[in-house]
């Protein structure tokens, strides 16, 4: 093996380090401006022609180098043509299986994502739907409503007829429907009713609740027991009595559903789940990608955008 073969590998050696380098900076560059995402097609010719310009200019100059260096008869003038285009067509088909190669595997790996983020989202929206489910069972609610019953049946039993009925139609719901990401807004109105009537039993009328929405808005969604839990959070969070009437309102406004309350003297010592605006606001993110709006003024008010 003569000398000249030798520097000839060794330069073919170099070369395909160096292509493989530049090639794989280019493409990480080329990431930046055009996404494989967007349009892989696009993407798939850009790579593949940006990547054999820049691997033709290393090339060129490489040997050229070399040339002047050696004085190597690889770009004598008769072959230097052939030579050349040989190198373009191996290049080309390089480049070309490169970027096919990167267009799978990118694939393969976005699909992997994709995958391991839907199941992580899936958890997640599972553990803010039990949470929730989780207040409407609570000892503390049964054994309030329980108080009540035990009361409306000595005093009044038709009254306490409909206080069984909307308790057991809260339950149901309830249960038939934690598992629903998304339920419609006349759905939703027809829990809140039942709970209403609940909760109105027992505070009578210190309580009352006005729902104003058009029939365009009834057929929209809305995360499941996200209004229950608003109106749950109000009585929750105010005192009601002679002095201190509570009124909520469910009505709205620029294509957003409305919530709001007045404000009483807050009650001490409440036992929170720890779920309420923040869980109805991750559920909004995670299956709307779009925020909730909370003010807490005069009134104390949250915005929700209506989900199509």
């Amino acid at each position: 093996m003569g000398i000249e073969t030798i520097n000839e590998l060794l330069l073919t050696g170099i070369l395909g380090i160096a292509l493989a380098y530049i090639t794989d900076y280019t493409t990480t560059r080329l990431n930046r401006y055009m996404a494989w995402k967007e349009q892989p097609g696009l993407r798939l010719l850009s790579g593949t022609i940006f990547n054999l310009a820049v691997s033709l200019l290393l090339v060129f100059c490489v040997l050229f180098a070399y040339h002047k260096i050696i004085d190597s008869p690889l770009l004598e003038a008769e072959g230097a043509n052939d030579f050349f285009l040989k190198i373009a067509i191996l290049l080309f088909f390089i480049a070309l299986i490169y970027n096919i190669i990167y267009f799978a595997t990118y694939s393969y790996y976005q699909y992997a994502k994709g995958q391991l983020l839907e199941l992580q989202l899936d958890r997640k929206q599972t553990t803010l739907q039990l949470n929730a489910l989780k207040s409407q069972l609570s000892p503390h609610f049964l054994f309030n409503n329980v108080n009540i019953l035990s009361s409306l049946l000595l005093e009044d039993t038709v009254k306490a007829e409909k206080f069984i009925r909307a308790l057991a139609n809260s339950y149901q719901y309830t249960l038939s429907k934690y598992e629903d990401r998304l339920v419609t807004v006349a759905e939703e109105l027809e829990f809140v009713q039942s709970y209403y009537l609940l909760i109105k039993t027992r505070f009578g009328n210190h309580l009352t609740l006005n729902i104003d929405l058009p029939e365009t808005v009834l057929n929209s969604k809305i995360p499941t027991l996200t209004l229950q839990m608003l109106v749950e959070n109000a009585v929750k969070h105010n005192v009601m009595g002679p002095q201190h009437e509570l009124k909520m309102d469910i009505t709205t406004k620029s294509g957003k559903i409305v919530v709001s309350n007045t404000k009483t003297k807050k009650r001490a010592n409440i036992d929170s789940f720890k779920i309420g605006l923040t869980n109805i606001a991750t559920r909004y993110e995670l299956l709307a990608h779009t925020n909730i709006e909370v003010l807490n003024a005069e009134r104390f008010t949250v915005k929700l955008p209506v989900i199509t």
